[in-house]
C-alpha cells in the first residue's frame, strides 16, 4: 500500500475512534443520570424501609379487627402483602424468625399468657423490619459499587480510545512529513 492510501486509511480509523470517543462520552453521561436516579431511589427503598418500622411496631402491638369495606379489604391485602412485618426479608433470616414466633407464640398460648403475644409480636416484627432495611441498605450500596465500577471502566476505555487516536495523529503526522517529503523529491 502506497503512503497516500495509508494516509487515507489512518484518517478513516481516525474518524470512527472518535466518532466512539464521543459515543462513550454520551455513554458516560447517561450512566451519571442513570445513577443519580438509582441512587434517588435507593435512598427512597431505605427510608420506606426504616419508615416502616415503627408503623409496624404499632400494628404488631394490636390485632387488626376484620375488614369490613371493599377499601379496607384492599388496603389490609396491600399491607400484607409489601409492607407488614417479614414481607421484605430474604434468605433464612425470614425462615429462622418465622418459626422462632411460632414456637414462642405457641409456648405462650399453651402457658395461657397469650396476652404477652403482642409483645412477641413487636419484638419478632423489629427483628425483622429492622433485617429488613438492613437488606436493603446492603443492596442500595452494592447497586452502588457496580455502578462505581461501570464508571471506572468506563473511564479507562475512553482514556485509552483518546490515547489511541493522539498515536494515530502522530502516526499520520508522520506519514504525511513522508508524502511532503516523497512529493518534493519526486
Amino acid at each position: 500500500m502506497n503512503l497516500a492510501q495509508q494516509f487515507d486509511l489512518l484518517g478513516r480509523k481516525q474518524l470512527a475512534v472518535q466518532e466512539g470517543i464521543q459515543m462513550l462520552g454520551d455513554i458516560q453521561r447517561e450512566l451519571a443520570q442513570t445513577r443519580a436516579s438509582a441512587d434517588a431511589w435507593g435512598l427512597t427503598a431505605v427510608l420506606a424501609n426504616a419508615t416502616l418500622i415503627p408503623l409496624n411496631v404499632i400494628v404488631n402491638a394490636f390485632e387488626l379487627k376484620t375488614a369490613n369495606t371493599a377499601y379496607q379489604i384492599l388496603v389490609r391485602q396491600l399491607y400484607g402483602k409489601f409492607g407488614q412485618s417479614g414481607t421484605r426479608l430474604d434468605g433464612h433470616a425470614k425462615t429462622a424468625l418465622a418459626v422462632l414466633k411460632q414456637a414462642i407464640v405457641g409456648e405462650l398460648k399453651r402457658k395461657a399468657l397469650a396476652d404477652q403475644v403482642p409483645g412477641v409480636n413487636i419484638l419478632i416484627g423489629l427483628a425483622e423490619d429492622s433485617i429488613a432495611a438492613w437488606q436493603t441498605a446492603q443492596r442500595v450500596q452494592s447497586g452502588q459499587q457496580e455502578m462505581t465500577a461501570l464508571a471506572v471502566n468506563l473511564e479507562r476505555t475512553v482514556l485509552a480510545a483518546q490515547r489511541q487516536l493522539q498515536r494515530m495523529g502522530i502516526e499520520r503526522a508522520q506519514l504525511l512529513s513522508r508524502l511532503q517529503l516523497h512529493a518534493r523529491t519526486a
